[in-house]
């Protein structure tokens, strides 16, 4: 018993696992590709300090290679995968019971800074108005939703926390030595 192929434009017969229509050429991943993507996401994501989950309907094809390009300047992975394959490799890495995804989602993974990843998808969604919106994420070994993410985008960066508080430190010795400079102007205004 053997297959039958419908005739397309690329020929009578249609590989095995490839499907043709009038414009799209689709290609069904096997089993053994499926888990190969699974555990190389698995392997990437486990190093990740954040994943922040995004749904990127609406964001069109110039406006996502932009964001891919900011991403990548950063060092912060953008991937696309999905959702039952994204579900295998949470559930893979320990996450089970994550909520359900809404939509197209994207997948952004930071290895630095926790903030950083979040703040750069705020950034790019104030600028450009349209096509993006968080759904949540794992922080701290579990799942958040998007308002935690973005609780953690409003966090300024660590260079910009250290300059705050060196400033802060640095104000009451600044004023104590004004107070000592007016005691020393007095004391040598009186003799």
């Amino acid at each position: 018993m053997g297959r039958e192929y419908r005739k397309t434009s690329l020929g009578s017969k249609a590989a095995f696992g490839r499907f043709f229509t009038s414009k799209f050429y689709f290609m069904v991943l096997t089993k053994a590709k499926k888990n190969t993507i699974v555990d190389e996401l698995k392997n990437a994501w486990e190093k990740a300090s954040i994943l922040v989950f995004v749904n990127f309907h609406g964001l069109s094809v110039a406006k996502a290679s932009k964001l891919r390009r900011e991403l990548r300047k950063s060092e912060i992975g953008y991937k696309v995968v999905k959702k039952t394959l994204l579900r295998r490799v949470l559930e893979s890495l320990g996450f089970s019971g994550t909520q359900k995804l809404e939509g197209e989602v994207g997948i952004i993974s930071g290895f630095g800074e926790v903030t950083e990843p979040p703040r750069l998808i705020q950034q790019f969604i104030k600028k450009e108005r349209e096509g993006l919106k968080i759904l949540g994420g794992i922080y701290e070994l579990k799942f958040v939703d998007a308002e935690v993410i973005k609780c953690l985008a409003a966090i300024p960066s660590q260079e910009v926390l250290l300059t705050q508080l060196a400033f802060m430190l640095s104000q009451p010795v600044a004023s104590f030595a004004r107070a000592l400079q007016e005691v020393e102007k007095k004391l040598s205004s009186n003799q």
